[in-house]
């Protein structure tokens, strides 16, 4: 199996993910790639080389363009059921045993709150895509899956440091200086103090519930705590004593940025970097043979919604696998404005309008038709220049230069988009005037003459871009969509109420998503990303339940998340539900009311 570590590092090369089955010298062959990496037996990635100089001289399809995900928090137990597992007689469960994975923005591995008493580190291992001094050449062949083989042959670019490399560096005075990775954003390590922090101190999620008090629980320190005084009654977080593996992934190339018009500020992750961090993940989970909980905190607008992009697919592959459970976040888009929903009318057209803010340097947006509907589009700006609708011709490429405010836009339409299958088109705005834009879409068949679009999630754009006349419903980010994932939503443990931002369901298929609500965290990184974090630590606690009696490898994603959904807590409304999905999570109420239970 081929490496293609150059083409994965290096700017002068693009890649594609590939739904195929092929050999990758066959692929190769095919596609006249320059090197082709295989992940599963679904998936490949093929890497084309283009010196940067010439990259903006061919556009490939926008639907075989590899997606950006973003970060989706930007920081509550006894509601949740974690105190009363805790402290009952016959349970215990603080998710020894079990290894809880992370692809973000890495971790500050020295922090006391992911260390053990004696100072060790809880880590069992750190894969830094972001480093290449100092990395040594992988051997032998990478394969996916769980795995017992050198974990060496998975991070086969960045940095890879062990759990002796940490404690060596966590023994040394200048623990940064000697292992040189950090977690500069934030949001990773504020995703680990919620699933697994072990702190000595009040923290700063709270919560109340029947049978349990509240109690502290993860936040960044504000003073150094000594891991020495740590007992091992000192538990702030839901899994306390799971290990930790964290993958820090590296931010997309220039060329995709460029392509969807991600700003230079905001923090994004190519679908290749993201998925080679989880097959590491699931390597570790391999080798130290532990039960693996995938917290996925990353999402995108980009897509049909319909859980159908590389990422997603490949996630409800892994979610199949026996001792693990993917968790992935529903997304903060609730009242972004971000998501419209039209249905021509007659022989007329449906008029979209975008209110673009000043100082936006460029954006993209997405229109997904209904099977087997067709469309066309006029765009008109804001002084009333017109790019004119091509009638007739649902498959197009198009570049126009507006005069009189300047910008570019640029306009694909693919008659049957290869990923999905139905009409998807892509309007990319460079440098757009602020301003009211209208898109006017019309339809080209006889059958429903419905559409969705969508414009980027919050941190790739100003706060004040919206469409004007906004649907609040299928606002699902990807990878939240897949099919077999267990997808959290937020809310507040203290007013009771859905966090305000949460992205609202369903799917775009009308699949049920989200599934479950879970405590959204606390003000500085609070939203859906820090309740999947809560709720991959409570899926951790049942592993660990699991494997008391011996068999957590009976369970994989779809069985916790049918055991979380039958126990959730549920008041007066018709569930599931496009807000809530099946209620707010009670994890002790899978050992109390699951059905079936004597």
């Amino acid at each position: 199996m081929a490496f293609c570590r150059d083409a994965v590092i290096s700017n002068d090369y693009k890649g594609f993910g590939l739904p195929n089955r092929g050999s990758e010298e066959e692929l190769a062959r095919l596609f006249s790639a320059d090197c082709v990496r295989r992940v599963t037996d679904n998936l490949a990635f093929a890497y084309f080389y283009y010196p940067e100089p010439e990259q903006g001289g061919r556009e490939f399809p926008f639907g075989i363009m590899q997606k950006c995900y973003g970060l989706l928090s930007e920081e509550e137990l006894a509601a949740s059921g974690v105190l009363q597992l805790r402290e009952g007689p016959f349970t215990n469960l603080r998710g020894g045993g079990v290894l809880l994975g992370f692809v973000d923005t890495g971790i500050d591995f020295a922090e006391d709150v992911f260390r053990n008493a004696d100072g060790s580190t809880r880590l069992v291992g750190l894969w830094d895509q972001t480093l290449e001094e100092g990395r040594s050449e992988p051997t032998g062949s990478p394969i996916y899956g769980m795995t017992d083989r050198p974990t060496t042959d998975f991070a086969f670019y960045g940095r890879e440091f062990s759990e002796e490399e940490m404690n060596l560096a966590l023994q040394s005075g200048n623990p940064y200086e000697m292992l040189p990775s950090r977690d500069e954003n934030g949001h990773g390590s504020a995703l680990v103090r919620a699933a697994a922090a072990r702190e000595a101190r009040p923290g700063r999620f709270s919560g109340s519930g029947a049978g349990g008090t509240a109690l502290g629980a993860p936040g960044r320190s504000t003073a150094s705590t000594s891991p020495g005084n740590l007992s091992e009654d000192s538990y702030g977080s839901v899994a306390p004593l799971a290990s930790i593996a964290m993958v820090k992934v590296k931010q997309a190339k220039p060329y995709l940025r460029d392509f969807w018009q991600i700003p230079d500020n905001a923090f994004c992750a190519a679908e290749e970097d993201i998925i080679y961090g989880i097959e590491w993940l699931l390597s570790v989970a391999g080798r130290e043979n532990m039960p693996l909980v995938l917290c996925i905190a990353l999402g995108s607008n980009q897509g049909n919604h319909t859980g159908q992009t590389v990422l997603s697919r490949y996630l409800d592959d892994v979610a199949q696998y026996p001792g693990v459970c993917v968790c992935a976040a529903a997304g903060n888009e609730g009242d972004s404005g971000h998501h419209f929903f039209g249905r021509v009318q007659g022989d007329g057209y449906e008029e979209v309008e975008i209110n673009v803010a000043e100082g936006e340097v460029g954006f993209s947006t997405e229109l997904w038709a209904a099977d087997p509907d067709l469309f066309t589009v006029e765009i008109i700006s804001p002084a009333g220049e017109v790019i004119p609708r091509i009638q007739g011709r649902p498959t197009f490429n198009r570049q126009y230069r507006l005069y009189f405010e300047g910008g570019t836009i640029w306009i694909q339409s693919n008659l049957y988009d290869q990923s999905v299958g139905t009409q998807g088109i892509w309007i990319r705005f460079a440098e757009p005037a602020a301003g009211v834009w209208r898109i006017r879409v019309y339809a080209e068949g006889e059958f429903s003459k419905s559409f969705h679009m969508w414009l980027p999630i919050r941190p790739f754009l100003r706060e004040e871009t919206a469409f004007l006349r906004p649907d609040p419903y299928v606002q699902i980010c990807d990878p939240g969509a897949a099919r077999e994932i267990l997808t959290f939503t937020a809310y507040d443990v203290i007013s009771g109420g859905l966090y305000t931002q949460a992205s609202y369901g369903y799917t775009a298929d009308n699949r049920i998503k989200p599934d479950l609500a879970a405590p959204k965290g606390e003000v500085l990184y609070e939203g859906t990303g820090m309740a999947t974090a809560f709720g991959a630590g409570c899926a951790a606690l049942v592993f660990e339940a699991a494997i008391r009696q011996e068999n957590y490898v009976i369970l994989d994603t779809l069985v916790i998340k049918r055991l979380f959904t039958a126990s959730a807590e549920r008041d007066g409304r018709d569930y599931p539900n496009r807000e809530w999905g099946y209620g707010k999570l009670d994890v002790y109420g899978v050992f109390t009311r699951t059905p079936g239970r004597a």
